[in-house]
């Protein structure tokens, strides 16, 4: 029975606003299961009243990256930006991981943002360790994150051009002990790798990307963000999508808001959250996401209270009559094999609403 572990590094990071990439060793002696990462300063002042852009703040994580070095070789297994992880979060646990905030006034106030790297097969079991990293057997394993300056694209008009207070930035780790007998040495390694393409075509057919699919392993999920020429996420960009495994459709003309409501069906997301700052929710609540304003809703990742997942779609691939992959602890992995594939032999194929659509997906892969 693995025993559960769980601590705070003394280790932190200082972000004093510049535009900078800052590494951090990560521990080396358990099985990761789940990376909790905290950012707040107490001293934040904006230049002005500040309009935010959708995601503003979120934006400023241009890259969340983790890097594992072992029997000579290196790996990233994470490489992600702040807002896809936020929202990658929302999806898998219904509800944010903690309010954003970040001052829009002159006031000097708190900025906090918080993010989630799961390792876990089952983002709901706590005791799920089938994909956790065995850290004991890498020789190096690293976080690098890089923050940008804060600019009227990533913040919105009126942007701090310094922080007061330095940003600090907390890791946590949720983690396994082993017990004597136990070999997670051979656990299939999870990994969540960003890719982004843009589109060519508006003459309102398919259009096929080759590329978009990393293949090779069992592709579990990829979590697909559409946007328009102006980086702003959006449900208009596309109308409807499709995959084919070499000549067999697995996903057939799919409209995107069909879609949608699939995914809000099966990831349970709250339509009522988050709550306000002074806990009320719906409505009436006030927006948590902002501090020192009172309608920053049409430019939030919430909407009166209500999550707004403009541009996002979750694609699923693992089910019970899939191919999956037996743990040690006999748990199967369920996915989409894609092993002795080579590129275009899996091809994802979108119409969408101009030849500069956005398209950013997050792929979550299981190698056994």
């Amino acid at each position: 029975m693995v025993l559960k572990n769980y601590r705070t590094l003394a280790t932190t990071q200082t972000w004093d606003s510049t535009a900078q990439t800052i590494i951090t060793q990560l521990p080396r002696d358990f099985l990761l299961q789940r990376l909790y990462i905290d950012m707040d300063s107490s001293g934040v002042v904006a230049g002005g009243t500040v309009t935010p852009v959708v995601d503003g703040g979120l934006k400023m994580i241009t890259n969340i990256k983790i890097v594992a070095v072992g029997e000579g070789s290196s790996r990233t297994i994470v490489d992600i930006n702040g807002t896809d992880l936020y929202h990658l979060n929302l999806f898998d646990y219904g509800a944010p991981v903690s309010p954003i905030t970040f001052p829009l006034s002159t006031t000097s106030n708190q900025l906090h943002m918080s993010f989630c790297i799961d390792m876990r097969s089952n983002k709901l079991d706590p005791d799920d360790y089938s994909v956790s990293l065995p850290t004991y057997l890498l020789s190096s394993l690293q976080i690098e994150i890089t923050y940008a300056l804060p600019s009227t694209t990533n913040y919105g008009t009126n942007m701090p051009t310094a922080f007061a207070t330095d940003v600090t930035t907390r890791f946590t780790c949720v983690e396994g002990i082993p017990e004597a007998g136990e070999d997670f040495s051979s656990n299939p390694l999870m990994t969540l790798l960003s890719k982004t393409l843009t589109a060519d075509s508006s003459t309102g057919a398919l259009e096929s990307f080759d590329t978009f699919f990393q293949v090779g392993a069992l592709i579990r999920r990829t979590f697909l963000r559409v946007e328009n020429s102006s980086n702003v996420r959006s449900d208009a960009e596309m109308t409807n999508f499709q995959v084919n495994s070499g000549t067999i459709p697995l996903m057939s003309n799919i409209y995107s808001d069909s879609q949608k409501m699939h995914n809000l069906i099966n990831y349970r997301i709250s339509s009522g959250f988050p709550r306000g700052l002074d806990g009320s929710s719906g409505a009436g609540a006030s927006p948590p996401v902002f501090r020192g304003t009172t309608s920053p809703t049409a430019n939030a990742p919430y909407d009166l209270g209500n999550y707004v997942s403009d541009g996002y779609y979750m694609i699923d691939f693992f089910n019970n009559r899939m191919p999956f992959i037996n743990t040690a602890g006999g748990l199967r992995i369920g996915g989409l094999s894609t092993v002795g594939y080579n590129t275009g032999d899996l091809i994802f194929q979108g119409n969408f609403a101009n030849a500069s659509s956005v398209i950013r997906r997050v792929q979550e892969t299981v190698e056994g």
